[in-house]
């Protein structure tokens, strides 16, 4: 009997010993796959003033400071891709991004995780790092949503890029995604948070299409779509007003052009939201646009402007759940390039509009100054 214990053990120990050795192969073998893909880490580093002409009461603070600290992270191995981004800044800390790809085809990329949601066309091309994008600011339709943005800018679920070459070099990009949709919290859209999942997250559906008149240039327009159930989670606005949900429809086009020393960025969209009450459905609606021209004044200096307008603005319930939002604004700023991959920008505007917690249309002006860089590492 002891001998026939002694075996069972020698038998468990020997299994013990083949699992902690496949596990060790697997790890092993992981490690070299992972080590012989191409890795690339982008940081992101900005920070600078904010000055407001207003006084708490009718408006923002009088005066802010804000500093980001944004890494990205892509990882690339024959089919497959990694992308992570993570933002840490003195107003937030957030996993951004955090996706799994593969290339399916020499034109086609199925992608899971949380992205930057493909309606959004300014988030697409620069994402969080402030060296990117021209600007300070950002648009009001493309704000991010714990930025004071009113549409949803991140999903969580899966994504499918795809790319077809038409007549002499141009082509056509077609970018859809479904997953989770953002709720409606206290004072801001909340998205899907990967590290944090108790929330209850509605769907979202987005289209982007884009036509390239030259496939290896930056020329684009494009037409895009999205479609959000978004619910409530904690808005006492809408808790108030007996608001349990709201579907969101919103339709728009975009163009983004360059020529010689110039470059034009603008895009317009129309929102349309189905206000789900407890005994009936309202409708309210509002169109946003935005024109932002720049032009290099220098190898190292670029002129920009903005005008920036949203309409219905009084009539609509969905706007009212988020304070301290700027709906019209005109911007004119300078940004500097020095050194390596370094800039400095300073930015005025005057804000039309802004729709506060209780009040509206509170005109000031607004001066913005910031630092920026970015350190690429390649292995």
């Amino acid at each position: 009997m002891l001998e026939h214990e002694a075996e069972n053990h020698m038998t468990i120990y020997s299994r013990h010993r083949i699992a902690i050795a496949i596990a060790l192969m697997a790890l092993f073998n992981v490690s070299q796959a992972w080590s012989e893909g191409q890795h690339e880490l982008l940081l992101f580093l900005s920070g600078g003033p904010t000055y407001n002409e207003v006084t708490p009461e009718s408006g923002p603070d009088g005066s802010d400071f804000a500093a980001d600290a944004d890494v990205v992270y892509s990882y690339l191995n024959g089919r497959f891709k990694f992308l992570g981004e993570y933002l840490l800044s003195t107003h937030e800390n957030e996993l951004e991004r955090f996706k799994l790809g593969w290339q399916a085809e020499a034109e086609t990329i199925g992608w899971i995780g949380r992205f930057h949601s493909p309606s959004r066309y300014w988030n697409s091309i620069y994402h969080h790092g402030q060296y990117l994008q021209t600007s300070i600011s950002r648009p009001f339709i493309e704000e991010f949503e714990d930025d004071g943005g009113v549409l949803p800018t991140h999903s969580t679920g899966f994504m499918l890029e795809s790319s077809n070459e038409l007549k002499l070099s141009a082509g056509l990009q077609t970018t859809f995604s479904f997953g989770a949709a953002p709720v409606i919290g206290e004072h801001e859209l909340e998205p899907f948070d990967l590290l944090n999942t108790d929330s209850d997250h509605g769907a979202a559906a987005d289209i982007r299409l884009a036509f390239l008149p030259d496939q290896l240039g930056d020329n684009q327009a494009g037409l895009i779509l999205s479609w959000a159930d978004l619910k409530i989670d904690g808005n006492h606005t809408a808790e108030q007003l007996g608001l349990q949900r709201v579907e969101q429809y919103t339709i728009g086009a975009y163009l983004d052009w360059r020529w010689t020393d110039w470059k034009i960025l603008t895009s317009l969209v129309y929102v349309n939201n189905q206000d789900k009450l407890q005994t009936q459905t309202l409708k309210d609606t509002f169109v946003s646009g935005y024109l932002q021209a720049e032009y290099n004044l220098h190898q190292d200096w670029i002129l920009y402007g903005r005008l920036e307008e949203t309409s219905n603005t009084d009539s609509s319930i969905y706007l009212k759940l988020f304070p301290n939002i700027i709906a019209d604004r005109q911007v004119l700023g300078l940004r500097f390039d020095f050194a390596r991959s370094q800039a400095l920008t300073l930015e005025v505007s005057r804000v039309i509009e802004f729709i506060g917690a209780e009040t509206q249309k509170d005109e000031f002006g607004q001066v913005l100054l910031q630092w920026s860089t970015v350190f690429p590492w390649t292995w």
